[in-house]
């Protein structure tokens, strides 16, 4: 065998298997994302790079307080993949009055909204089908979310942020 072939042979046995390594991983584990608007400040501004994992998600169902990454329902105004924050759980309850939601009749403690921040909005109660998510964006003034697209379907989702990659100064774990 020539040395120009073997050179090739060698070189395609190291990039064959990282490329699919790679590929299994993006697919299966984890990918990197990048968050697609403000509507999740301050917890996640726009252009941060964070982890989404897709590994926890395949053994149990979205808490509420997680942010996840999910393709937007159809009735959304834009196709790109959203990042938003599960406030209602399917089964649940949700309603908005004053700008507090309640879940079940009860107010949701919310920690993670800023404390200076009045949010405006009332909504009736409405009922989550099984299978749905009610997600709402962190900056709640400024988030196209479940209010105005309706519920997520569990089949949409494809990650869970978890650790925030950029910008360095941010860097570290998103809850």
């Amino acid at each position: 065998m020539s040395k120009n072939r073997k050179l090739i042979k060698d070189i395609l046995e190291v990039i064959v298997p990282a490329i699919i390594l790679f590929l299994v991983v993006r697919t299966f584990v984890f990918e990197v994302r990048v968050v697609p608007s403000g509507s999740m400040s301050p917890t996640i501004i726009e252009n941060d790079r964070f982890i989404a994992g897709k590994v926890t998600l395949k053994f149990r169902a979205p808490r509420r307080g997680e942010i996840l990454v999910f393709k937007p329902p159809a009735s959304a105004q834009f196709s790109t993949d959203y990042v938003k924050r599960v406030i209602g759980l399917p089964g649940e309850t949700w309603e908005m009055r004053d700008g507090a939601v309640y879940i079940n009749g009860s107010p949701l403690e919310e920690p993670y909204l800023p404390q200076n921040v009045k949010i405006y909005g009332n909504f009736a109660p409405v009922k989550i089908p099984e299978d749905h998510y009610f997600m709402m964006g962190d900056n709640r003034n400024s988030s196209e979310d479940s209010r105005y697209w309706g519920f997520m379907p569990a089949k949409n989702i494809r990650g869970r942020a978890v650790f925030r990659l950029w910008p360095l100064d941010r860097f570290g774990s998103i809850y």
